[in-house]
């Protein structure tokens, strides 16, 4: 994955996808506009592989639109499921406590439809790590 960091101008970017795919208002990149299908499947390269978690994080972390979060939330739920079998019990226990910090820390100021979207994440997380170690069965202590 030769471009798996992400800046400003390519969260704008995505910004403006997730945009377009939900409100259908077409966007405009390097003079090219950009319908709500073509935003979806640009968008959908953010599943295409585990090396794009990182970005998933940084949209979650840095960007104040909500459709983003969501699109960035979606995509993490698909790649743990996916790829689930590629991580190490202890990456998996820290996928785990970074969505449960971003919930604890941002969960009043999202959208419900990204505050549902991380509790479903938080629920495959919990469902498939299950039996790898015991933390994943304490998460209504955690909570």
């Amino acid at each position: 994955c030769g471009n798996c960091r992400m800046d400003a101008a390519q969260l704008a970017q995505v910004e403006a996808l997730c945009e377009t795919l939900y409100t259908g208002v077409p966007t405009t990149s390097n003079g090219e506009t950009i319908t709500r299908n073509e935003a979806q499947q640009r968008l959908l390269s953010l599943q295409s592989s585990a090396e794009y978690i990182p970005q998933c994080q940084y949209i979650l972390d840095n960007s104040k639109s909500q459709y983003a979060r969501l699109v960035a939330t979606n995509s993490l739920t698909e790649l743990i499921t996916i790829h689930w079998n590629n991580f190490t019990v202890p990456q998996r226990i820290d996928i785990r406590n970074y969505v449960l910090a971003y919930l604890a820390n941002n969960g009043p100021h999202l959208q419900d439809f990204v505050t549902v979207s991380l509790i479903k994440l938080v629920c495959r997380i919990t469902k498939l790590g299950w039996f790898d170690d015991p933390v994943h069965r304490e998460l209504a202590d955690d909570v």
